[in-house]
């Protein structure tokens, strides 16, 4: 099979690592470039320039394109899937002259800044008949997978309860960086409860996992995949840390002392399955958490108990400490081994990359570990009942 050509809006001629613009590098280059299923053929960035600057940088090809729009990327007759890595506003300005071309189109999560932009972009996917996928790393990972093969296969008998707990691991809760303003602002689409909450695929997750098709696409997801579909909820949000200073990530001066957060911080959501399952989930901002772990996920049945942890920063990305126990109804406690094997170009992905190369392999291969716009809509419809509840829209 010829590998899929792709070409990559968002690359920015930086080094790998953490930060504000660099998961295009850190997750999707380290992802595409030594997989066998696909051939980065172009990069668009704002300009020409900026576009060739990354290409050089990054020394790849010679033969890569360089572009500064986004139609002129899509108009590429050499470009089968066009990979979107960039702030949530761009998304639709960014994906939709690909959708107009017919291109396949990755784009990460949040698909849309809102529900509509979303629905936009799935429906000029349908009329073309296009194979989409949505950053959702969660759902790929196979300490989710091994998860998920145990609630079907009955380990812990009935599903009647779950729990997830969630602890932010982005750093001191009263200082953010300047350069994503936007994720202190609840209208942006692109802040706690939008990404990290749902991101969290955490709510992807048991999205996914009360299904049997996919992930919060792995926790709210995961939630879904594994119990069904959410019969009723009751939302509570609050923001504990309304102020902020803003940090200049190039020069660590501070740019605003006082800038005010509109975000909830905090998350609180319960409710009932179709199953008759009950669940919570709840978010917290501990300065450190108390029992070391950034995410809970406790999954109780009629015949034991599972329990998924992990600590660090960014659970979804598939390279920090995870653990999976289960307790059979007569006390006995055992740590599941839920690694697999996998080929050098997913397992050698240095973080946070790894769980990006999954989710990559899975769409390459026809998998069914991924979300696809239609996912992804379905999600955004769920975040927008929550939030209604909580009064926020």
């Amino acid at each position: 099979m010829s590998p899929i050509r792709v070409g990559l809006i968002g690359l920015t001629s930086e080094p790998a690592g953490l930060g504000q613009g660099k998961w295009g590098v850190s997750a999707h280059l380290a992802s595409l470039h030594p997989s066998p299923h696909y051939e980065i053929v172009a990069v668009c960035n704002s300009s020409v320039e900026s576009a060739r600057r990354s290409i050089e940088f990054h020394k790849l090809p010679a033969s890569v394109k360089a572009y500064g729009r986004a139609e002129d990327l899509a108009n590429d007759p050499n470009v089968e899937l066009v990979d979107v890595s960039i702030e949530v506003g761009k998304h639709l300005l960014a994906a939709k002259p690909a959708l107009l071309a017919k291109k396949q189109v990755f784009v990460e999560w949040p698909l849309g800044a809102s529900t509509a932009e979303a629905e936009e972009m799935l429906q000029l996917a349908k009329e073309a008949n296009l194979k989409t996928l949505v950053g959702t790393q969660l759902c790929a990972d196979p300490w989710i997978a091994k998860a998920k093969q145990l609630v079907e296969s009955g380990t812990i008998g009935r599903v009647t309860s779950s729990d997830v707990q969630i602890s932010s691991p982005f750093g001191p809760v009263d200082t953010w960086t300047a350069e994503a303003e936007y994720y202190l602002d609840f209208e942006s689409g692109g802040n706690e409860f939008h990404i990290f909450f749902a991101h969290c695929k955490f709510v992807h997750c048991i999205y996914d996992l009360c299904y049997a098709d996919m992930h919060l696409w792995t926790v709210l997801s995961g939630f879904t995949y594994v119990l069904g579909e959410l019969a009723s909820l009751k939302s509570t949000f609050a923001v504990q840390n309304p102020v902020v200073k803003l940090v200049s990530g190039k020069t660590g001066e501070v740019v605003n002392p006082e800038k005010r957060r509109t975000a909830p911080d905090h998350i609180f959501v319960q409710g009932a399955m179709e199953s008759g399952a009950m669940v919570s989930i709840s978010t917290r901002t501990p300065p450190q958490p108390i029992d070391g772990h950034s995410l809970r996920w406790l999954i109780t049945g009629s015949e034991g108990e599972l329990e998924l942890t992990t600590s660090g920063r960014g659970y979804q990305v598939g390279s920090n400490p995870r653990t999976l126990r289960v307790i059979s109804k007569d006390g006995e406690t055992r740590t599941i081994a839920w690694e697999q094997d996998e080929p050098s170009h997913i397992k050698n992905v240095a973080p946070p990359g790894v769980n990006t190369a999954r989710l990559f392999e899975a769409y390459a291969l026809d998998k069914d570990c991924y979300s696809d716009f239609e996912k992804a809509v379905k999600l955004h419809k769920l975040l927008d009942r929550i939030a209604k509840d909580a009064g926020y829209m």
